[in-house]
């Protein structure tokens, strides 16, 4: 087969694959988003460590266009910037960096998306997360105050809440990026 015709078809390939994770996840109500959250990265993975990232791009914009048209409003972020994040680690495959780089370069931008999403999701539905902090401040001054502990008070503040919220969810996206590194290299391993 000609390489044009089989980079091409590849890539609707890796395409068509993430459009089934998208329509998987609208026909289940986003029941299993938290999951497909670590499969969305992979099929781009796959393309971009065969033919770099530069030729990823199409695939990343059809890739996005697929996410409008069958995401839900907060499944395109996530879908999105976890194609984003699939495609740097496959450049890096592509490009033969050392893994432990690599893997560093997915935890960290694992972490900003993770980050970054958290902030725009909250903009954008209108979730304020000084409001975050305050219910959570609420909750644990009511726990507190049941079961008789004396919390400190630099502890409750609101501040401090929200650096603890931020703080989460870089870890939750360092975790993320792990497993994703994880998953998407035991898929590759597999499919040879």
């Amino acid at each position: 087969m000609n390489k044009k015709t089989l980079k091409l078809t590849m890539g609707a390939m890796a395409t068509a694959i993430f459009g089934v994770l998208l329509l998987l996840n609208r026909q289940t109500g986003n029941l299993l988003q938290d999951v497909f959250m670590f499969l969305y990265p992979v099929p781009l993975v796959a393309y971009a460590a065969m033919y770099g990232w530069k030729s990823g791009i199409p695939v990343l914009a059809a890739m996005s266009l697929l996410s409008f048209l069958f995401g839900g409003f907060t499944t395109i972020f996530y879908a999105v910037t976890q194609a984003l994040d699939g495609l740097v680690f496959g450049g890096c495959l592509h490009a033969k960096v050392d893994r432990t780089k690599t893997l560093f370069v997915v935890m960290i931008l694992s972490a900003a998306v993770s980050v970054l999403n958290t902030l725009v999701l909250g903009f954008v539905t209108g979730i304020d997360m000084n409001q975050e902090a305050v219910e959570m401040q609420t909750m644990m001054q009511t726990i507190a105050d049941q079961s008789g502990m004396v919390m400190p008070e630099n502890m409750l503040s609101v501040g401090f809440l929200k650096q603890m919220i931020i703080i989460s969810m870089a870890l939750f996206g360092i975790f993320q990026g792990f497993i994703v590194y994880e998953v998407s290299l035991l898929l590759l391993r597999r499919l040879r």
